[in-house]
């Protein structure tokens, strides 16, 4: 049984069902859901007007910008020369009845805002160029410095023996606890685990990486006291390809909880 008091029938001559949930089209048409994109396409009050379109309109507006071609039913008239002017050269219009002055003075105040922008990201770049090149001069200086240590402790690090000599990664290990530290070698095949694993032993640290309750043992960065890596996974060779860690850095080796990122 139909309510005649609620919804509204669609407009559409194939149609006409009584929908509770009517659309209403800006000509002021009812429709359903599914015949107003229909309807849409065809109304001229509806759908966007091309060119050829615009062009059988009375009322259209050219803009008056010699070279100029952009057309619109929107009038932007000039209070002196009484000429239309699109959006773009509205503010930047030859108008015949301004003097040089003040159409110089039209074309400062459109571009000022233009200029303020371009002043201001010149500033932002050159902030971002000088944050890049002190990033840089800063990992060139960590990379010296790595292989100055490097050279420092190869002689008198400790490590597995039968690690072969071109997959040594060296390390100088500082444990806060003891408050001293211990070259290490270890293997660049290895994980990160395992890596952590092999520098406790080598350190003669309690290890208790492998009981659920207790504070676990990981590598930390000197330099920033920032993990340094949190995927035990990870293989040592791919840490160092991607620059997380070189080979001579300092390091500390310390006991903490497992979402423990810095010291």
């Amino acid at each position: 049984m139909e309510l005649p008091n609620l919804g509204k029938r669609c407009a559409d001559d194939h149609c006409k069902q009584l929908d509770f949930l009517p659309l209403q089209c800006r000509c002021g048409k009812i429709f359903c859901s599914e015949h107003l994109n229909c309807h849409a396409q065809t109304c001229t009050k509806s759908r966007f007007l091309a060119e050829d379109e615009l062009k059988k309109i009375e009322n259209i507006f050219v803009c008056s910008r010699e070279g100029c071609k952009e057309r619109s039913v929107v009038p932007l008239i000039c209070q002196r020369c009484e000429k239309h002017f699109c959006i773009q050269h509205r503010h930047l219009a030859q108008c015949q009845e301004k003097s040089p002055e003040e159409q110089a003075k039209e074309k400062e105040k459109y571009f000022e805002p233009v200029k303020q922008f371009n002043k201001a990201k010149a500033v932002v770049d050159k902030q971002v160029e000088n944050s890049l090149a002190e990033a840089k001069k800063k990992s060139k200086n960590k990379e010296m410095a790595a292989k100055l240590q490097l050279m420092k402790i190869k002689n008198k690090a400790i490590g597995q023996k039968n690690i072969p000599p071109a997959d040594r990664v060296y390390f100088n290990i500082h444990i806060q606890s003891l408050g001293r530290d211990v070259p290490v070698f270890v293997s660049k095949t290895w994980s990160l685990g395992r890596v952590i694993d092999a520098v406790a032993e080598e350190c003669k640290l309690q290890n208790n990486n492998h009981k659920g309750n207790e504070k676990k043992l990981r590598l930390f960065k000197k330099d920033d006291k920032k993990i340094v890596f949190g995927n035990l996974t990870a293989t040592l060779s791919g840490l160092l390809a991607d620059k997380v860690i070189v080979d001579g850095e300092d390091l500390i080796i310390e006991y903490v909880s497992d979402t423990c990122i810095s010291l």
